[in-house]
């Protein structure tokens, strides 16, 4: 049986760089991927955000490696039960974001099938042993003589200290270690997507850096486009209890985003060919629960590290690696790999990033239930939403009558508005500033503001 000091289980980014940067403090390093090559499981594409190359300077090196498409532009289609596309909101990279990378772009889309492998290198270079083609289907602790094990469905065996479970959403060694068993209806999402092959051309053409597009809807949960270099891929998804409670066919809505107008200009614009139809899970959780037990760590997905409000993984599974590593190391040194001693990994992921990205995921899930994912919540808010626009931007009267006419023409939505406000947002906005002693009272802000706008609505009736 070979021994090792790092077993890791998983070849995607938490594996790969948690594989870097075990290997280079000198650990014998060995990573499992299911797949031939990593990524080649994963579906379609992602969008990197700029945080990667913020705090990953490695990661400039993609630029000259790798194809991708720079997305410094995001459109939110805001579409009706009906199907028809009522309005429409752009953004792009801000000149007062934070940093440089945020400057010039929202996200970097690439396939991961080309981004995985890539990645891998990063761990290999440094010493860490791939072994593809490999699913790890048990493990086995030995708590007295501090070794562990794992089986693969091959029967092979394979020895170590410390186990690394970067092995995605349904997690085996989460599942065998009852870490997490499963997860319930209200905590995971299916996603499905067509994903399309397109000549780099058209694509610049029709869409160039505004590669974003998503899709607000009172006829299916929110869907999206990502443009690649050379492809795009069309989804949606939702919590499974909500395909369950709403009788859903996943499939059927997938269609129904397909055949908005905007969406069909767009496949036929640029050329789009169908490579193949994908489905796959997203953990999406309030806050992640116990990544830790004895000779075991949970990382990326297999620990619930998704933004609780717009899923995004890849960072917060790198990151996570990243973190993994000193109590990795640690545990190796003093040979001590207990549950105890492992309990420092969540307490300094929890004072990372990731911890602080989760310390809002109440009220960022409510938002992403309730709104989001809620077809049946959204058409009033469409409507009022174009509405809006229109009050701002109509030519049917006078812009002088129809700036005099819009506090009355607002009014007409300040019930709507109070109660997705004080459904939504009223603890979210209480909890961001409730230690900032700076800051405006904004909720009381909004509050008057809803007052006036509902005297307003009662003394029109009277």
């Amino acid at each position: 049986m070979k021994e090792y000091d790092v077993l890791i289980v998983g070849g995607g980014p938490a594996g790969a760089i948690i594989g870097k940067y075990c290997a280079d403090k000198g650990l014998k390093t060995i990573i499992f991927e299911r797949g031939e090559k990593p990524g080649e499981k994963t579906v379609s594409g992602c969008g990197l955000s700029p945080k990667l190359w913020k705090d990953f300077k490695f990661m400039n090196e993609m630029f000259d490696d790798l194809p991708y498409r720079l997305a410094d532009m995001a459109t939110i289609h805001i579409v009706d039960k009906d199907n028809k596309e009522r309005s429409k909101l752009s953004f792009s990279a801000s000149e007062f974001a934070p940093y440089p990378e945020a400057q010039k772009f929202l996200t970097i889309n690439i396939a991961r099938g080309v981004f995985d492998p890539w990645l891998m290198k990063y761990a290999t270079n440094e010493g860490a042993e791939l072994k593809t083609k490999t699913t790890i289907i048990d493990m086995k602790v030995d708590k007295e003589k501090k070794e562990c094990e794992l089986i693969s469905r091959k029967g092979e065996k394979f020895k170590g200290k410390i186990i690394l479970a970067a092995d995605g959403a349904m997690s085996t060694i989460a599942r065998k270690t009852g870490l997490k068993k499963k997860w319930n209806g209200n905590e995971c999402c299916w996603m499905i997507n067509y994903d399309f092959a397109a000549p780099k051309e058209k694509i610049d053409l029709v869409a160039g850096g505004n590669a974003l597009h998503y899709y607000y809807s009172a006829s299916f949960p929110t869907g999206y486009i990502f443009y690649t270099l050379e492809g795009f891929h069309l989804g949606l998804g939702s919590f499974f209890n909500h395909v369950v409670n709403e009788s859903w066919k996943p499939k059927l809505l997938l269609n129904k985003l397909y055949d908005v107008q905007d969406i069909k200009k767009q496949v036929i614009l640029t050329g789009g060919k169908l490579r193949e139809y994908q489905a796959h899970l997203l953990p999406m959780i309030d806050q992640p629960s116990k990544t830790f037990t004895d000779h075991v760590l949970l990382l990326g997905d297999a620990a619930g590290f998704l933004c609780p409000f717009e899923a995004e993984g890849v960072y917060y599974a790198m990151l996570s690696g990243e973190i993994a590593t000193k109590t990795v190391e640690d545990a190796i040194t003093n040979e001590d790999f207990s549950d105890s001693f492992l309990s420092s990994y969540e307490t300094n992921w929890k004072n990372s990033i990731i911890g602080e990205e989760f310390l809002l995921g109440p009220s960022f899930s409510s938002i992403v239930r309730g709104l989001f994912f809620n077809p049946s919540a959204a058409n009033d808010l469409i409507l009022a939403i174009n509405d809006i626009f229109y009050n701002f931007t109509n030519v049917a009267e006078t812009h002088y009558k129809n700036l005099k006419n819009l506090e009355d023409n607002l009014s007409k939505h300040a019930p709507l508005a109070q109660k997705l406000y004080s459904e939504y947002l009223d603890s979210f906005i209480a909890e961001v500033n409730k230690d900032n002693k700076s800051t405006l009272p904004i909720n009381q802000i909004i509050q008057a503001l809803f007052a006036s706008l509902s005297k307003k609505k009662k003394q029109e009736k009277n």
